[in-house]
């Protein structure tokens, strides 16, 4: 039996650098990570980024479909962050017939509303309440009214929440009962 074997572009480093743009997802990516991070697709729409199917996959495993639907539930998760940024630092993009797909890892940090210490630094020296390691398999689909073409079909998170949730118990944002409910 013969192996499939598809092109693929990899990038790998300690900070993410501005030759990784050459690829046109990556491009999309960071420019999506850098409205999401520091702009304002929590406060508005953001179908011009997503397709009305895009699902999201949380790392519970729980899948929501629907476009809108999904979205809420990319921001019900971020909800308990006062700010946060995705520091990339792996990714592997190979095409589909109907797009791209993009498997990587970053370093989630994120601020609580709540004092407790910023004892987490990212690579430009700001500083943060937490920081976590996930795992990110984004699908994104060729589409002439996205940005630069693209559109994002579905997101899956891989993660450890317990860093974010231990933090959050430690500083009274929500009790073990609520955690556990």
């Amino acid at each position: 039996m013969s192996s499939i074997t598809v092109s693929a572009s990899v990038q790998s480093a300690k900070a993410w650098e501005d030759r990784f743009r050459e690829h046109p997802v990556v491009d999309w990516m960071l420019d999506y990570e850098e409205a999401f991070d520091w702009g304002d697709m929590k406060s508005g729409p953001c179908n011009i980024w997503l397709t009305d199917d895009f699902s999201f996959t949380k790392s519970t495993g729980e899948c929501i479909t629907g476009g809108a639907t999904a979205w809420a539930a990319v921001l019900e998760m971020y909800a308990p962050f006062s700010g946060h940024y995705h520091e990339p630092f792996f990714s592997i993009t190979w095409e589909t017939p109907t797009g791209y797909e993009l498997i990587g890892s970053a370093r989630l940090f994120a601020k609580l509303p709540v004092p407790g210490g910023q004892t987490k630094t990212d690579l430009n020296g700001r500083k943060w309440d937490i920081e976590v390691p996930g795992a990110f398999h984004f699908e994104y689909v060729k589409d002439p009214s996205g940005p630069k073409g693209l559109k994002m079909k579905s997101q899956k998170l891989y993660a450890d929440g317990i860093p974010m949730i231990s933090e959050m118990i430690k500083r009274g944002m929500v009790t073990p009962e609520q955690v556990l409910a």
